[in-house]
């Protein structure tokens, strides 16, 4: 996935579009994931024990951390969906997305190295112990949180997407001419986007029970199973909506574009300046 992306970018010489950029940052991210999780199993499997507690804490640290910028970014990714699809807002995301990611590593560092004192061994590998309420409770909030945004924007995205098409239909057969303030593309993309953000949801949905029984100390075996594929299986899907949305082939052409790279506004105003194009796709820098 990494390599057919790479290869857009570096040798059509384009800005890579919200379709791209978005299974991009997930298969990084996904890669980390399983990076950590490989680095605690394996040294369980030829140690019998889990990391030293001090190493253990700083591997918590960094884990935790990226698990939150993955979770958050993802909320953010449905919520600008949402608002471009539902509300006709588009947001700017920056050059490489910095606005994006800039406040999602600064707070998801800081609530990480908030709770360094809490961080250690936990039967399996490192991760937060259950030695107050703050961390089990806040740990559920948050799944809770992020999978209700994402399922809500995804469903009111979905909604709106087959009402567009149902008066792109019948105007179709009325033969009328009406201007949409989201184009065919930008339905396209929120389309391939909406699948990487389904995928996100059917991931960490089996999260939740291991997370229920910090609550009550250790979870048993088959919590700890469920995180195990839970990290597994985002890259499965994920690498599963790439093919389908971008095809096996490298030559395959993609006709995806990403949202328009201007601040949170009207999607009247945005369509004007995109109706002069036609359908032209609507880049943000990545370059």
């Amino acid at each position: 996935m990494l390599n057919r992306i790479y290869h857009k970018w570096a040798h059509n010489h384009k800005s890579l579009s919200m379709a791209l950029r978005v299974p991009f940052y997930l298969c990084i991210f996904d890669i980390i994931l399983v990076f950590f999780l490989d680095l605690n199993l394996t040294y369980l499997a030829i140690h019998r024990i889990t990391w030293p507690v001090q190493t253990c804490k700083i591997i918590a640290v960094v884990a935790i951390a990226f698990t939150l910028i993955h979770r958050l970014f993802v909320a953010c990714i449905a919520v600008i969906t949402y608002l471009r699809v539902c509300k006709q807002k588009a947001c700017d995301t920056g050059r490489y997305d910095w606005k994006l990611f800039l406040p999602l590593v600064i707070v998801s560092s800081l609530i990480s190295i908030a709770g360094l004192q809490t961080y250690g061994p936990v039967k399996y590998w490192c991760a937060a112990e259950s030695k107050t309420m703050v961390n089990p409770i806040s740990s559920t909030l948050m799944t809770i949180t992020v999978l209700s945004t994402c399922s809500f924007c995804y469903i009111q995205t979905i909604r709106e997407i087959r009402s567009i098409k149902k008066q792109q239909a019948t105007i179709t057969t009325s033969q009328n001419i009406t201007i949409f303030p989201v184009t065919d593309v930008e339905l396209r993309v929120s389309v391939k986007v909406l699948g990487y953000i389904l995928v996100f949801i059917v991931q960490w949905i089996p999260d939740i029970p291991y997370d229920m029984y910090q609550f009550y100390g250790t979870a048993h075996p088959w919590a700890y199973c469920f995180v195990v594929f839970t990290i597994i299986i985002g890259p499965i899907g994920n690498l599963i909506f790439f093919i389908i949305n971008e095809g096996w082939s490298r030559d395959q052409t993609n006709l995806s574009s990403g949202y328009a790279d201007v601040k949170c506004e009207s999607g009247d105003s945005n369509y004007n300046s995109s109706s002069t194009n036609g359908n032209k796709s609507h880049e943000s820098d990545f370059n």
